[in-house]
């Protein structure tokens, strides 16, 4: 007897309004939300062992004040040709589900499925997805120029993909590649990369982002060096209006720097979510590599990353928009960068600045994280400086959100089968 299946075979229950492929454990108790709702989704297990499929159900909401007690996650057990959890065996998933929901008898400890939880409008699927070209290589795999079709109209958007084969990643990888998904869903501002989704049902995984048409910011720095102060001040503005909006919620970025952001028709948007958290400090793995070059003195000394380290980061990020794009800190080795920053060393900043923006960016690398301004009031200081109205970013927010929602009600489709007396052929989880 084994957990799951010896061999693996696309089949129908992709196509289950209740199948929600890879989807991590930490992104079901998001979506499920009344007793008796449920879905399946496949188990990411570490390397070497097998993947199952695993049955996620809500359970005793709200009674319990221990949220980790609301859901249930039980692994469907693969045997002499059947799928089982406890007693009952049955050729398919797909009929161990509707046994479950026609008879209403328990799972296993008086949990029972009642409505099956149908993909979110965020969760896309591959055939709507066409990969072009590619851009680049990202942490996790290929970045690629592609389109993202919408089912109603024939009409398409150009979007940045980035893949990830999980054969080439850990569970860890897998984990932080949905956990920058789960973060981006929340976002809806004109300074940050737009999400319009992740697809997970089958591999490669796809993370769906908008494309900015002159790529990195960095790269774009460097390839036009002649750019005016006015252009760049406009720049550090835009980003600060961005990252303003990202502590708002509040959310540490915790690698702010020129490579992670995009530029495209006018506008400099924040992007690479990978190592944000949620929150307002974050203790950081001290073994873990960092970008020194970008470190505030207290992540250095002790990893301790918060929303005023972001704005060292930001700072330092601003060196680099005047300084087309250069490395910071140049001709230093990052021992080097470390040891002169925790002695009071600071990069110096164009001679043609605006003496107010000097002395703002010198701010943003005090010593003292209390001392620093936060990511609003350096925005609020750069629009005086500059004399740039704001936007109405309350407005916009909620006009890219509701351009996002009818986006995928457009793109994604029902995934109930038609003829439910039609027996479903076994299906197995990829990849094994």
């Amino acid at each position: 007897m084994s957990v799951a299946p010896p061999s693996i075979q696309r089949g129908p229950i992709e196509k289950e309004v209740y199948y929600h492929g890879f989807l991590p454990r930490e992104d079901v108790k998001t979506v499920l939300k009344s007793n008796g709702e449920f879905l399946i989704r496949i188990s990411e297990p570490r390397k070497g062992e097998q993947r199952s499929f695993i049955l996620s159900v809500m359970h005793n909401n709200p009674p319990s004040p221990d949220e980790e007690t609301w859901i249930k996650h039980f692994v469907i057990k693969y045997g002499e040709n059947k799928y089982f959890i406890e007693k009952n065996a049955f050729m398919s998933v797909q009929e161990l589900v509707d046994h479950h929901l026609k008879t209403r008898d328990s799972v296993k400890d008086e949990v029972y499925l009642l409505k099956a939880l149908p993909r979110q409008s965020w969760e896309l699927d591959h055939e709507n997805i066409e990969i072009l070209r590619k851009l680049g290589e990202g942490a996790f795999g290929e970045v690629s120029m592609g389109k993202l079709k919408f089912r109603k109209g024939g009409k398409s958007v150009n979007v940045a993909i980035k893949q990830a084969k999980l054969s080439n990643l850990t569970k860890d990888q897998i984990k932080e590649f949905m956990g920058e998904a789960r973060v981006m869903r929340q976002f809806g501002h004109p300074h940050v990369v737009r999400f319009y989704g992740v697809a997970a049902t089958t591999e490669p995984l796809y993370m769906v982002m908008e494309l900015a048409t002159n790529g990195a910011l960095d790269s774009y720095l460097k390839k036009n060096p002649d750019l005016t102060i006015e252009k760049k001040n406009e720049m550090i503005l835009q980003a600060a209006w961005g990252l303003e909006y990202l502590h708002s919620k509040p959310v540490m970025h915790r690698d702010i720097a020129a490579r992670n952001c995009l530029y495209g028709d006018g506008r400099v948007k924040i992007s690479d979510f990978g190592l944000t958290r949620s929150g307002h400090s974050y203790q950081a793995d001290p073994n873990k590599k960092a970008p020194i070059r970008w470190l505030a003195v207290e992540v250095i000394r002790q990893r301790l990353f918060s929303l005023k380290t972001d704005v060292w980061a930001y700072a330092v990020m601003s060196w680099e928009i005047y300084n087309n794009g250069v490395e910071p800190y140049p001709g230093m080795m990052v021992a080097e960068v470390a040891q002169k920053v925790l002695t009071g060393y600071r990069m110096e900043l164009p001679a043609d600045l605006n003496p107010e923006i000097r002395a703002l960016i010198g701010r943003c690398w005090a010593d003292s994280a209390d001392e620093r301004p936060s990511m609003a009031e350096v925005a609020t200081e750069l629009q005086r400086c500059t004399g740039i109205i704001r936007p109405d970013f309350v407005a916009l927010e909620k006009e890219i959100k509701k351009e996002l929602m009818l986006m995928n009600n457009l793109t994604n489709k029902s995934h109930v089968r038609k003829d439910k007396k039609t027996k479903s052929k076994p299906q197995m989880p990829k990849g094994m």
